[in-house]
């Protein structure tokens, strides 16, 4: 479009392109190229070139209008994806979700930013009467210059010291001139870098906001709420509030007290500094340099990390449920203050030093060398104590193809000093250690001190016995979940169930012993229970039902190693004895089961090794409520929910290298799903057979027979499962303890059919599945037929 020349209405599309040159002008133009290289990307062959002039302009997503230096585009509309690059002038522009970028020399005024939109201020750029509405963001870089700035609630700026921005918030006038802001608001993903000899006072931090001081520069009067950041080190000067009280850096003497450290936050304490009474919160970090140091009570929360780059001592407590790591760089937030140089020198091996140590599930990463050497990082507990629960990481940093045995103790990793102690539970192997041929294992001593030593791998026996509370668990929930509430027709006398089941139980691989699982199993087992109600009665609207049921049984199951090799089998008799109470509501079919069970079993353990026999109790109490709701004369819907609790004790032995012990196991199950099926009349009716003898009770034909079919999907969750196995000789520190998980979660699916075959015998059959979805929860599939007798 040359000098005087118009062009109204134009559309650009992909590789379309509209030159407007000096006196030419373009009206209405909708730009859809442009920009598919990315935001601000060295493009000027597609989209819009203004020269002259561009009014109401409309960029959608992809397009890009670029503004020459004697330019002018006023009204200009832009939406998400679209850009303007401004190197003339640029009016009235409004920002929906859409990017401007002012240039050297550019000049934007009376631009609205809305919701995901942006305006970027370059150096030499300038841009004036810019409104920053919520969720939207005015970046200015060093150099560039933005003047009556209207920053409303949730609008984002994100400048430096260097910078020139000037305008109101809602705290009233703000500025950021000659290195110095006053008054600046961040949040929303706003940021204020404070750069070294410039200054910041009066600064609010809040949600989404971060302040940042390099070393050298200084911040005062800042308050930091809840959600907002701070990043900086012992080399800058900062003092204020924040979500736990008061805080300040002391820049000069490199010393640091209250801070808390959340949403990407960092401190970095140089050689010579001192944090103290630190809190790092969710995504927060704190960084120590070699020589620097901790005091009071440092507090690490979930997703909370503290990064050690040389030997660092605490004079106080580490309270750790997030991440320590043990490493010799910087992360790049505490790069900026210049205290840790990055290097590819060899490793070398730190130590923290603390008087207390309180494990709440958080991690420490170690590096160690597995390959001759035996060296590693080290916690040191100072004459205080290590309690609670940390997981130890280890990166074998050694060249891991030539693991070698451990000699004596180990690789001490936890040295206890000064009369310090550590709980024997305190520590564990967050992941399996190895390296070449050898599996390697964390080990208390007497001495308090925790060593890494070499093992080939657990005996058979391991496995194998810890499987043993796992299958005698299994089968007495499947006993227990195996009959029914719906013993009868409401109405009818007592009855008796004989019920033969039979099936397959098991538990796959989830890392085995060394990750604190349920070993791998998988085996069979059927049993036989005999079922009879002892009273049936009409109370308030209320059809109870008690009775009684006994039962035997047997299992047996093979159990693998970690490794996936072969530990042995075990097989269990088991009898039963049990009671239960059924309530019916009357009117709107409410129901509550509640069974209570106790099992005996008789238990025996196979390996090439040894035969370990074991004897115990198990104990079983379930609740379980249904209401059915007719969704057709013959179609029935039943929401159910069920608890049950167990518990079991087996005996302690010895086979043939030592003692067994077993802890008293329990766990706890919930049980959620309904049951769909048919809701017929099983009245028998009168007999049709062309028997004489079987005339008035049989049926001609199986078809005239009454029959009801049944669906019944559920989720089944394991929680709270404990029972431990020790292992040991009477030699002092050989006892070793193992704790196996069943927690988690499986899918199951019953479905079976009942048939009334005579007036007062029914026939069913059922099959089912159950598969593990998630953690160590058993899983298996099992066939039963029950003969129901009234009398």
């Amino acid at each position: 479009m040359h000098e005087g020349g118009v062009a109204t209405g134009t559309i650009i599309n992909r590789d379309g392109y509209q030159s407007v040159k000096s006196g030419g002008l373009a009206t209405g133009t909708i730009i859809n190229t442009g920009a598919e290289g990315g935001p601000d990307s060295d493009n000027s062959y597609t989209g819009q070139k203004v020269q002259g002039t561009a009014e109401s302009t409309t960029i959608n997503k992809n397009g890009r209008q670029i503004i020459l230096f004697s330019g002018l585009a006023r009204d200009t509309l832009i939406y998400a994806g679209g850009d303007q690059s401004v190197h003339g002038r640029a009016l009235n522009t409004t920002l929906n979700g859409g990017y401007q970028y002012v240039h050297r020399d550019g000049l934007a005024l009376n631009t609205v930013i809305n919701e995901g939109g942006w305006q970027v201020v370059k150096a030499g750029g300038a841009a004036g009467n810019t409104t920053i509405n919520q969720n939207g963001e005015l970046r200015v870089h060093a150099g560039g210059e933005a003047t009556a700035v209207t920053q409303n609630t949730g609008g984002a700026l994100v400048t430096s010291t260097a910078a020139t921005v000037i305008g109101t918030n809602r705290l009233g006038n703000f500025t950021v001139e000659n290195g110095k802001a006053d008054g600046v608001v961040l949040e929303s993903g706003g940021r204020l870098d404070v750069l070294e000899s410039h200054s910041a006072q009066n600064t609010l931090v809040d949600d989404g906001g971060t302040l940042a001081v390099s070393a050298g520069g200084k911040a005062t009067s800042v308050t930091i709420t809840s959600g907002g950041a701070l990043i900086a080190d012992s080399g800058a000067t900062v003092e204020g509030t924040n979500a736990s009280g008061k805080f300040s850096i002391d820049g000069t003497s490199g010393q640091a007290s209250g801070l808390l450290l959340e949403n990407g936050g960092s401190f970095t304490v140089n050689a010579g500094g001192q944090a103290g009474n630190t809190t790092v919160g969710h995504r927060g970090t704190l960084t120590l340099a070699a020589g620097g140091s901790l005091s009071g009570r440092t507090q690490l929360s979930k997703g909370a990390s503290m990064v050690l780059n040389g030997d660092v001592v605490s004079t106080g407590d580490i309270v750790n449920a997030g991440e320590i790591r043990f490493d010799n760089q910087t992360t790049p937030n505490a790069a900026l203050s210049r205290a840790v140089a990055k290097s590819n020198s060899p490793v070398t091996f730190h130590k923290l030093t603390t008087t207390n140590l309180t494990g709440q599930g958080g991690t420490i990463n170690m590096r160690v060398r597995l390959d001759g050497s035996n060296a590693s990082d080290q916690l040191v507990i100072n004459g205080g104590q290590a309690t609670g629960k940390t997981w130890l990481a280890f990166t074998n940093v050694g060249n891991s193809n030539l693991g070698v045995a451990t000699t004596g103790q180990g690789i001490r990793v936890v040295d206890a000093q000064n009369g310090a102690t550590t709980e024997e539970g305190a520590f564990a192997l967050s992941r399996p250690l190895q390296a070449g041929a050898f599996n390697y294992t964390l080990n208390r001593d007497s001495d308090e001190d925790w060593y890494l030593r070499s093992e080939n791998a657990y005996r058979a026996e391991v496995p194998l016995y810890t499987s043993m509370l796992t299958q005698a668990m299994d089968y007495d929930r499947i006993l227990a979940g195996s009959r029914s509430h719906q013993t009868g027709v409401n109405g009818e006398n007592n009855s008796v169930r004989l019920s033969i089941q039979g099936g397959h139980l098991g538990h796959d691989n989830n890392g085995g012993i060394a990750r604190g699982a349920t070993p791998e199993s998988s085996g069979s087992y059927g049993f036989v229970r005999l079922e009879g109600d002892l009273l049936r009665t009409e109370v308030a609207g209320m059809s109870l039902t008690t009775g009684v049921y006994g039962a035997a049984g047997h299992s047996s199951v093979d159990v693998k190693d970690d490794d996936g090799s072969r530990a042995g089998t075990v097989r269990d008799d088991a009898g039963s004895l049990g009671g239960y109470l059924n309530l019916v509501h009357t009117s709107s079919g409410l129901w509550a089961d509640i069974v209570a069970q106790g099992t005996r079993h008789s238990m025996k353990a196979s390996s090439d090794n040894n035969d370990f026999r074991a004897r115990g109790w198990g104990w079983l109490g379930s609740l379980e409520t249904g209401l059915p709701f007719s969704i057709t004369d013959n179609l029935m819907l039943e929401p159910q929910l069920q608890y049950t609790w167990q518990g079991l004790s087996l005996d302690d032995g010895q086979d043939n290298a030592g003692y067994v012990k077993f802890g008293h196991g329990s766990a706890q199950h919930v049980r959620a799903g309904f049951r769909l099926g048919s809701h017929n009349d099983m009245t028998f009716g009168e007999g049709t057979s062309s028997r004489d003898t079987l005339r008035d009770s049989a049926k001609h034909s199986v078809s005239e027979l009454p029959v009801n079919w049944w669906v019944q999907p559920s989720v089944i969750r394991t929680f709270s499962s404990r029972g431990d196995m020790s292992m040991g000789t009477a030699a002092a520190g050989s006892n070793m303890t193992f704790s196996p998980s069943r927690n988690g979660t499986s899918l199951d699916l019953q479905a079976g059919l009942e048939a009334r075959i005579r007036e007062n015998i029914t026939l069913g059959v059922q099959a089912g599945y159950a598969h593990s979805v998630s953690g160590s929860s058993a899983e298996g599939y099992n066939g039963q037929a029950t003969l129901n007798m009234t009398f």
